[in-house]
């Protein structure tokens, strides 16, 4: 009985913690500009991470940080062409860049 008790406490907690641990991640086909590219977007909906980088009027370097609170990182390629994460909190999004 005892072991039965612990199993099904052991399940429930599995059950529990794989649904708050989920994000919800969409693959995105979305062109901010000429030479962005939203290729995925986390707990956001696609149109709004191209809406965000859309209204960012810096140069793409390294890091840089977006009007809507966005941090964004180079995580592959160089400065002329590569992938960049945004986070800002539970949401993110993935960018391509080329020039």
């Amino acid at each position: 009985m005892r072991a039965a008790l612990v199993a099904g406490f052991a399940t429930t907690l599995l059950v529990l913690g794989t649904g708050v641990s989920s994000a919800r991640v969409r693959t995105c086909h979305v062109a901010a500009d000429a030479t962005i590219h939203v290729s995925s977007a986390r707990n956001m909906t696609c149109r709004a991470a191209a809406r965000d980088i859309r209204r960012y009027r810096g140069s793409i370097s390294t890091r840089f940080r977006t009007p809507g609170g966005f941090t964004c990182r180079r995580v592959s390629g160089n400065r002329l062409q590569g992938q960049w994460r945004c986070v800002n909190g539970a949401k993110a999004y993935r960018i391509e860049f080329a020039d």
